[in-house]
């Protein structure tokens, strides 16, 4: 058997990598792809940064997402993503499948931090090895494979855990600073679960403090806990500025902050919680198992929750389960030494993801800063499977420590109890809903993998040889059981069929009668803007690879003008749900015009989604169709060029104007010789856009609520706009004014 220390830590790393692979297989060599969010909206962006580095363009504004959107202060942009460069730096057109690869790059990192921060913690191989694989596969994270930044927020947390331990144990300025810089990258993508996570390790920290204030180290403060406040400092500077940028863009966005009632909408749901004992109790996971019949769905019927199926999953493994009845109920270690901390964050996780059931997400939304900035207590899921993980190597470490001693007659009874309780009410769940065959047959498996967990702990308390292959028995059904239940599920793996379009879009029977449309320019040269909607979640950001100057898109973050005067709460996924906003009241509208919204490419005839639009200012220019979809091409005729000129009173002057360039983040125009106006370009305003005229900088104000105006003097001029968020002046002005901000 291994016995020598090296051995053993390259026998798990290799074993994680193996088991890895295993779990990957489908992505990595089925030909699967990770579906849903991590195609219809964060695989256009990284194209749009891919396809803008390789020409050298600039990626900070996107003039093909939302009619125009500053890409460099969304998080969602993957611009401040590290990991997700290397995709763009390797091609041009990164596939679906590179993508993919690096994506699930993040769970194998975070695994081999989690394995080190068990082999600084002196936990035994076996201990460190299970916490990493149920870190690895753990059904909160693995299932939601689609929210792609938050996987890298995972793996973050888990680096950084890793080397806060490694300061706490060693103590020195190197290792403070490399937590510092795992920090930050922690933090930059800033999201639900990199909150919650640096609450996490901030209250880790302050554990720890409060061990060394009772029984003091010597040097503790200087060696370990000034290089921690060092590195937590250097990682506020390393996210200075996105940090800046985000707050900037919430500030005039539709989203500054939501509201309680909003965040509830997506809640963990009480029933959800069977999950954690039953991953197929709902039957919404294995390709060949039945209809998901728990919330949300329509046979439970309740209304208000917002929430896909896939964040509604808590399981991660039953061998978890068995640890934390066996050795921290049974043996009393759920509150003693490292699994305390543990056992406290996984409940605090899943008081938070609750939500709306509990008063103490309300509590916590009151009072803590930062919870009202996002909108689904559920993501305290990645953090639950984060914490259970630990909690699970924690116990296993100290469980198995320890000597035989007799059990309590009436702990175990109160245990007995307790999971006879909780199979009666998810039996009379199923009853009520007329599922008993499927409540039968989720019980087949994780029951089998019980009887061997139990089967392996026991013999795993002995010693000698029989005790290490119990313990390698146990690791081995750790990893079957998740491999079984977190990979190539209906949640997170899809054939790649639906998503070729955004990787071939000539090759797709509706959208190949698009891409010619594109090369159509208003009598400036500016390309028309064109509105897809109701053909489905997969094309919602299509314009960000195809380079079309989309009106509408796929992003939960708009800028508060469009918002408010053109698309309401709008996502263009359902045709007959199209929101006009106060001044963009219909497709006829003026608004419309000047937009220079030249083509609506619709799922559904226009009079079904604008029963007020103009026939005659709409016309259709033909249909296609696609499976079970027909697409409606139409032109609007009225359509205007993006630049006009107006006098003082807000008429149109006669103006010639050429485009001398159009792109991303410059703009160049040629306006000759006339009276002095205002220069509109329909363009939407935003902070960073600056504005040249004949060399002369001018000051850029909002026209309309809308759009970028600009002093024009009489006679020639050449008018140059140029967006770059990242200059002194711009950050310095929107740190003040968040300063500022009540």
């Amino acid at each position: 058997m291994i016995t020598n220390n090296r051995r053993i830590t390259a026998f798990c790393l290799l074993a994680i990598i193996a088991i890895w692979g295993i779990f990957c297989w489908p992505w990595l060599l089925d030909g699967r792809i990770i579906p849903y969010d991590a195609k219809n909206h964060f695989y256009p962006m990284i194209r749009f940064v891919a396809e803008a580095w390789h020409s050298g363009a600039d990626f900070g504004w996107s003039p093909h997402h939302y009619g125009g959107f500053p890409m460099i202060a969304d998080p969602q942009s993957a611009i401040w993503t590290p990991t997700f460069w290397i995709p763009t730096f390797i091609s041009a057109t990164p596939s679906m499948h590179l993508v993919d690869a690096i994506h699930l790059l993040h769970l194998l990192v975070g695994a081999f931090a989690i394995f080190g921060f068990g082999k600084i913690s002196a936990w035994r191989w076996e201990a460190s090895l299970i916490a990493a694989l149920i870190y690895m596969m753990a059904g909160p994270s693995s299932l939601r494979l689609e929210h792609m930044l938050m996987t890298v927020s995972y793996m973050w947390l888990a680096v950084a855990l890793w080397r806060l331990k490694a300061v706490l144990v060693h103590g020195g300025a190197w290792r403070g600073i490399a937590f510092g810089i795992a920090l930050a990258l922690l933090l930059i993508d800033r999201n639900h679960v990199a909150y919650l996570g640096a609450w996490l390790l901030f209250i880790y920290w302050l554990a720890a403090v409060f061990s060394d204030f009772k029984q003091p180290r010597p040097n503790a403060l200087r060696r370990v806990h000034l290089p921690i406040t060092i590195g937590g400092i250097l990682a506020l500077v390393l996210i200075a500025v996105p940090v800046i940028l985000l707050l900037q863009l919430a500030n005039d966005s539709n989203r500054p902050e939501f509201s309680y009632l909003q965040a509830s909408w997506q809640s963990l749901h009480p029933a959800a919680l069977f999950s954690f004992i039953l991953p197929e109790y709902f039957g919404s996971l294995r390709l060949d198992g039945g209809k998901h019949w728990g919330p949300p769905s329509t046979i439970w019927g309740e209304k208000g929750l917002k929430i896909h199926r896939g964040m509604l999953h808590m399981y991660c493994g039953m061998v978890p389960l068995v640890a934390i009845v066996w050795f921290g109920v049974l043996k009393r270690q759920l509150l003693r030494g490292e699994a305390r901390f543990f056992t406290i964050a996984c409940l605090v996780c899943v008081l938070y993801a609750l939500g709306r059931y509990t008063p103490v997400f309300r509590i916590l939304y009151d009072a803590i800063p930062g919870v009202d900035l996002f909108r689904r207590p559920a993501d305290a899921l990645f953090v639950f499977g984060f914490s259970l993980a630990l909690l699970t190597g924690a116990l296993v470490q100290q469980g198995l420590a320890m000597r035989p001693c007799s059990r309590s007659p009436w702990l175990t009874s109160t245990v007995i109890l307790a999971l006879v309780a909780l199979f009666v009410a998810m039996f009379r769940l199923a009853s009520s809903l007329d599922r008993l065959a499927d409540f039968a047959n989720s019980l087949i498996v994780p029951t089998a993998v019980v009887a061997g967990s139990i089967l392996a702990i026991v013999l795993a308390q002995r010693t000698g040889r029989q005790a290490q292959l119990a313990m390698i028995a146990l690791v081995g059904i750790v990893a079957a059981d998740l491999v079984y239940h977190s990979s190539n599920t209906r949640i997170n793996a899809r054939p790649p069929e639906a998503y070729q379009v955004l990787e071939r879009a000539e090759e797709h029977p509706i959208f190949a009668h698009m891409l010619p449309l594109l090369d159509e320019t208003d009598p400036l040269g500016i390309p028309w803007r064109t509105e897809i909607i109701g053909l489905g979640p997969v094309v919602q950001n299509l314009p960000q690879v195809i380079h079309s100057q989309g009106l509408l898109g796929y992003n939960p973050l708009r800028l508060s003008g469009f918002e408010q005067h053109i698309a309401p709460d709008m996502q263009n996924n359902a045709s007959l749900k199209r929101n006009f906003g106060d001044r963009m009241i219909g497709y006829s509208s003026p608004l419309a015009n000047q937009l220079g919204l030249r083509y609506v490419i619709s799922g559904a005839p226009l009079h079904q989604i604008d029963p007020a639009y103009d026939s005659d200012h709409f016309t259709l220019m033909g249909t296609a169709k696609y499976k079970w979809r027909t697409a409606y091409f139409y032109e609007n005729t009225r359509a205007l060029p993006r630049v006009a000129v107006l006098s003082d009173t807000g008429t149109s002057l006669d103006r010639e104007i050429s485009v001398l360039a159009y792109e991303n983040t410059h703009i160049a125009l040629q306006v000759k010789a006339g009276v002095a106006g205002t220069l509109v370009l329909r363009d939407f305003h935003y902070p960073g856009w600056s504005a040249t005229v004949n060399g002369q900088k001018v000051q850029v104000s909002k026209q309309d609520d809308l759009f970028r105006a600009i002093p024009l003097p009489a006679g020639s001029s050449r008018v140059e706009f140029q967006f770059n968020l990242l200059t002194r002046e711009n950050l310095l002005g929107a740190a003040k004014a968040l300063a500022s901000a009540p």
